[in-house]
């Protein structure tokens, strides 16, 4: 769905997307920068469908370590991420090969300040606390940021 270096939207690619969303809806898409809080099973998932659907760009955050458990809920992790990357990382390369168009990146925080990056934000998981996801809800109200 990610448009060309002309800005034209590949409609072989996102044609039934197309139909379905209408082509304004697909254009305001293409140029969606999104951020995804969590890369247990809802993070991942919510990741490769959004990737799928080809916005501009995706970043991940989830700065925890794999662990054995997430083997169950995230298909992208194996055996041999547990214990030496975070589930971002090791679920960064399998993400990115969903969608050529959409650049998929890994961040190292998400500070509130910034959220002002992107024009929608998706807490899957809270890894600063609760005051931290109101003042996230807060700024990104404030800055029409979809949360």
């Amino acid at each position: 769905m990610q448009a060309s270096e002309d800005n034209k939207i590949d409609t072989n690619l996102y044609s039934r997307q197309i139909g379905t969303f209408g082509m304004e809806t697909m254009s305001k898409l293409i140029n969606m920068k999104v951020l995804i809080v969590g890369l247990r099973g809802l993070g991942v998932e919510t990741a490769k469908n959004l990737i799928l659907a080809g916005p501009h760009s995706v970043a991940l955050y989830d700065p925890n370590p794999v662990r054995v458990e997430d083997l169950g809920s995230n298909f992208y992790l194996r055996d041999e991420h547990v214990g030496k990357v975070s589930r971002a990382q090791a679920s960064h390369a399998q993400l990115q090969e969903l969608n050529s168009y959409v650049k998929v990146s890994v961040v190292d925080s998400a500070k509130v300040e910034e959220l002002a990056a992107y024009n929608v934000v998706c807490y899957t998981e809270n890894f600063d606390g609760f005051d931290h996801l109101l003042a996230a809800n807060a700024f990104c109200h404030e800055k029409k940021i979809g949360f």
